[in-house]
C-alpha cells in the first residue's frame, strides 16, 4: 500500500474570482474541472507535477450548499480549506491507520464529469476524530480515469506543504503510518501553507 501528496483543496467565493486571482499571483490560468453533483460546488484545476495538482473551488451561483461549504461564500481570497492523501487501496489504508490508533470514517463514493465528458470516480475517507486539526482526507482513486494532474494547466511545481497544528504529534504520526515524507508538519497555531513555482515566478497560499 503506497500514499502521496495528492491534492491541495482552494477555497473562494466565486470561481472567475480565484482563477483570475491564482493568475495574477503565478502566471498561469488555471481550466475547468467540472462541477460537484449534491454539492452545489464547481472547480478548477493546475497540476503541480506528476500526479498532485491545486484545485480551486467555490460555490456555483444561486446553489445551495452544505453546512461544511457555507464558508467559501465568505472567502474573498484564495484560501486552504483542506488537503488530500491518495492512497491505492482505501481498505488497505484505513487498516494501517487503525493499527497506528487512528479510527477512520467509512469510504464514500464520489464523482464528477470533465468539461471533455471523462467520468472521474473516486472514494474518500477521512480520520473519525475532527479535533485533529491539519489533517488530510484520504482518496482512492479509480484507475479507469485519467488523474487529475495529467489533463491540467501545467508548469507549476509544489515546492514545500507545510501543516502547523496543536495536534502535530498526531498528525505527523498519522503521516509516518502511511509512509508520507514529504509533508512538513510542526507546531503551533493551526495553518496550512503551500508554496508554489511556475518558473521564475513563486506564490505562497495560506489557510489564514
Amino acid at each position: 500500500m503506497s500514499a502521496r501528496f495528492d491534492h491541495v483543496v482552494v477555497g473562494i467565493r466565486s470561481l472567475a474570482e480565484g482563477v483570475g486571482q491564482f493568475k495574477r499571483l503565478i502566471g498561469l490560468e488555471a481550466a475547468a474541472g467540472g462541477t460537484h453533483p449534491g454539492r452545489g460546488t464547481e472547480n478548477a484545476l493546475v497540476s503541480l507535477g506528476a500526479a498532485q495538482y491545486l484545485e480551486i473551488i467555490a460555490p456555483r451561483a444561486e446553489a445551495r450548499l452544505s453546512d461544511a461549504d457555507a464558508k467559501l461564500r465568505e472567502l474573498d481570497r484564495l484560501t486552504i480549506v483542506t488537503w488530500a492523501v491518495a492512497v491505492d487501496n482505501a481498505d488497505d489504508a484505513r487498516d494501517m491507520l487503525k493499527a497506528a490508533g487512528f479510527a477512520t470514517t467509512v469510504p464514500q463514493q464520489g464523482s464528477r464529469v470533465t468539461p471533455s465528458g471523462e467520468r472521474l470516480d473516486w472514494e474518500v475517507f477521512r480520520l473519525s476524530d475532527g479535533t485533529i486539526g491539519g489533517a488530510p482526507f484520504f482518496i482512492e482513486w479509480s484507475s479507469a480515469a485519467s488523474h487529475p494532474s495529467a489533463t491540467a494547466p501545467s508548469g507549476c511545481v509544489r515546492e514545500r506543504f507545510h501543516v502547523q497544528t496543536p495536534a502535530s504529534d498526531r498528525v505527523s504520526a498519522m503521516l509516518n503510518a502511511l509512509g508520507l515524507a514529504d509533508v512538513t508538519v510542526a507546531n503551533g497555531a493551526q495553518a496550512i501553507e503551500v508554496a508554489i513555482a511556475y518558473g521564475s515566478r513563486r506564490a505562497i497560499l495560506t489557510s489564514q
